[in-house]
């Protein structure tokens, strides 16, 4: 650098006054779409997407080039996928997530006013958020309203809508109007809201019918009967499970719209036919078995969209399951495409792990490590699970479905300035035979034989040994409650030396979301002396949302800031703790704000759906440390280590403030107490009305619920954070 622009550089510096100096964040990250990953002699051109479980597709011209690109929405995480058509496929273009508000729970995207842009319909508060699509050269999203109305009997109330559900936003009776179908609260019959826009409310719904379709939904199952009048309403009350979804589309050419109907607990789509008018629909046979040829049996409750994909010609029909339980769905080959065949006219299954398939995918809940197994310098990849569907079986009305898990083993046969990760065997050391569930891979010698043993914890708390012989031969048997350790549920084991002694320790996570904290060469069986279980006063749980956290720690020595923690948690936060060194038996430090990735030079918070899980590794040798963050969809998002961004540039969507609420359930009072003071308080019953509220800015308040009836509540603060109460008499 000259000398004259050297000191034009200070004098800038000298300019500026100290309140407004810039800190920066102690790392920084970037995303990486293009470290190849191989997998059966193939190169995946997607292959740090994420993973796909339950995934509803729409279309939305994302880069304003005219034509609509391919938006997905994975229910497991609320994650967004964005995807630019590019060359007859799709590009992955997580960029533009950026552009988005928080969606939670379903999405769906119509154009309501006409302007030829797709707008949001999401989840709200038991009922219906909506955002106005006013995008110029980006994507730009305006808040309409946290809760739409209709007009009911003799008012107007907020539209009842489950978070659970996929209901149906569209022109129900083609009167250019955007119309809602909908199950009202927990009832078996479906309601249509007929919109009667005018210029000045382009949204004004009345309930035009209480039974549109004439037919109803069984209580406890997928069982529809036709020809009902609704006049019963002994079972349309509290006896019906929620979850159901649902697509309008004019299947049979007639000019009427038809209902394809999911239900969850069930993998099949019933087909109800509609031979009535465009005012009165009348749904007068099902097809239980649709499409003819290849049936959908998706586990569960699979719910289905229409995409104009390349080369397909007509839209194609994917259908991804939608249930709500983390612990239920199908999670492998979960995406299923059916092209229209004019021919036979029918249906056809044409794939089933659309763009699935060219993404690194492990099933349910993906748990990366890194570890140089063989021994060549350079950092491997080994994925752990909750577990991959197997099957499932309906018990006494209940779906009982069966994971196994397993750990993935990719080898690193790139260089020491590019990994390459080519897959080896998705079962390393024969472990899903044992029917296991969120195997957690850790390495080391375990058995004091030199070799290398795999540690993996465990659904229930515990530890299990992986031999060396196993891992290499696939021979020898595993040892089960390994020194005894067992930290409650879902244990995440790091063997790292914490100490600095040189004996490698454990650091364990658990459901609860603490850590555990064992030292090696102690005289515990195994060499290992429990020290804590709350090691740093670590904690992601975040009781407005979770009564757990779902921990998993991934500790990390660098060259000038020592001994760091990244640990992740069930609501998808990346927390950075620092000052451990010689602070064993103390607090950690947790920054704030949380770690970040770098976009077009501004900050923000990591979006990488739930049960997020880290492994931090130098891969290239540049004294700045990858980041992969694996997600509960089966994926991984990869982030190369780069120059940190500067505190001041976080950009939008960072994690909401914390809210705590007690007693609860409650009986007179509720104390609500926040970090920040609350503009605005309110509470709504489960109809989506509000009963309660509070204006005042405040870090604390005291509502008198006693003079509420007993039931389920919901409370919101700043218009953004909600917590279940329960008010009991």
């Amino acid at each position: 650098m000259g000398r004259p622009l050297l000191f034009g550089f200070l004098l800038c510096l000298l300019s500026v006054p100290l309140a407004a100096q810039i800190t920066f964040y102690d790392f920084g990250f970037e995303r990486d779409g293009q470290v190849r990953v191989e997998e059966d002699s193939r190169v995946l051109r997607l292959p740090w997407a994420g993973g796909l479980n339950s995934v509803h597709f729409s279309e939305i011209d994302l880069d304003t080039d005219g034509s609509p690109d391919l938006l997905g929405f994975e229910k497991h995480g609320n994650r967004l996928l964005p995807f630019l058509r590019r060359d007859g496929g799709f590009e992955y273009a997580p960029q533009y997530v950026r552009f988005f508000p928080d969606l939670h729970d379903w999405a769906i995207f119509y154009d309501y006013n006409h302007d030829g842009k797709p707008d949001i319909f999401t989840y709200g508060l038991a009922s219906i958020r909506v955002f106005e699509n006013i995008s110029t050269d980006t994507p730009r999203f305006r808040p309409v309203t946290d809760a739409l109305q209709a007009y009911y009997y003799n008012g107007y109330t907020n539209i009842y809508a489950s978070p659970d559900d996929y209901l149906v936003v569209d022109d129900v009776d083609e009167d250019g109007h955007l119309d809602i179908l909908n199950f009202w609260v927990l009832g078996r019959y479906v309601h249509q809201l007929r919109n009667y826009a005018n210029e000045g409310d382009p949204l004004d719904f009345h309930l035009e019918n209480e039974c549109w379709g004439h037919f109803s939904e069984a209580a406890d199952n997928n069982v529809v009967t036709l020809f009902t009048d609704c006049a019963d309403k002994s079972g349309d009350g509290p006896t019906r499970h929620t979850g159901s979804s649902m697509l309008l589309y004019d299947f049979d050419g007639n000019g009427l719209p038809d209902l394809l109907l999911g239900d969850v607990d069930s993998p099949y789509n019933i087909l109800l036919y509609n031979h009535g008018t465009l005012s009165d629909a009348r749904m007068t046979r099902q097809d239980t078995a649709f499409p003819a040829f290849t049936p959908i049996k998706l586990y569960s409750m699979p719910a289905a969209s229409f995409v104009s994909l390349p080369g397909h010609g007509a839209p194609s029909l994917v259908v991804s399951p939608s249930d709500p339980s983390l612990t239920k769905s199908q999670d492998l080959n979960s995406v299923w495409v059916y092209d229209y065949n004019a021919q036979i006219q029918q249906y056809v299954l044409v794939q089933t792990d659309f763009l699935q398939g060219e993404m690194v995918d492990v099933g349910s809940g993906a748990y990366p490590v890194f570890y140089d197994f063989d021994g060549d310098g350079l950092q491997d990849l080994f994925i752990g699970n909750y577990g991959r569907f197997d099957s499932a079986a309906t018990v006494n009305g209940w779906l009982i479905p069966h994971f196994s898990s397993s750990v993935r083993h990719y080898r690193n046969t790139g260089s020491a300035a590019m990994p390459v990760f080519t897959l080896q065997t998705d079962d390393f050391g024969n472990l899903r035979m044992l029917g296991e569930r969120a195997l957690y891979p850790a390495f080391g010698d375990f058995d004091s034989d030199g070799l290398t043993d795999m540690l993996c914890g465990r659904e229930d708390g515990t530890l299990l040994l992986v031999p060396n012989a196993r891992l290499t031969t696939g021979m020898g048997s595993v040892t089960e409650n390994f020194a005894g350790i067992d930290v409650g549920e879902f244990s995440t084991p790091q063997h790292f030396d914490l100490d600095g002694d040189g004996n490698a320790d454990l650091v364990i996570g658990n459901r609860r979301g603490l850590l555990s904290y064992y030292r090696g060469g102690g005289s515990e069986t195994g060499g290992f002396q429990k020290i804590t279980d709350t090691l740093g006063g670590v904690d992601m749980r975040d009781f407005t949302q979770s009564y757990f956290g779902y921990s998993v720690p991934c500790l990390y020595r660098d060259a000038q800031r020592g001994t760091v923690l990244f640990c992740g948690g069930e609501q998808g936060e990346i927390a950075y703790y620092k000052q451990i060194d010689g602070n064993l038996s103390g607090v950690f430090e947790k920054a704030e704000p949380n770690l970040a990735e770098t976009v077009e030079g501004t900050a923000y918070a990591f979006r990488e759906g739930r049960r997020v899980a880290p492994a931090v590794s130098d891969l290239d040798g540049d004294g700045r440390p990858e980041l992969l963050i694996g997600n509960y969809a089966g994926g991984a998002a990869f982030f190369r280590g780069a120059n940190p961004p500067a505190h001041t540039s976080v950009g939008a969507y960072e994690k909401p403030v914390s809210l705590r609420v007690y007693p609860n359930p409650s009986r007179g009072v509720l104390h609500v107490e926040n970090d920040r003071p609350m503009q605005r308080i309110s509470l709504y019953d489960i109809y989506g009305r509000m009963v309660m509220a509070s204006g005042a800015a405040q870090t604390a308040a005291v509502l008198d619920v006693s003079g509420l009836p007993a039931g389920v509540y919901l409370l919101k603060a700043n218009g953004a954070v909600v917590t279940k109460v329960v008010i009991t008499k």
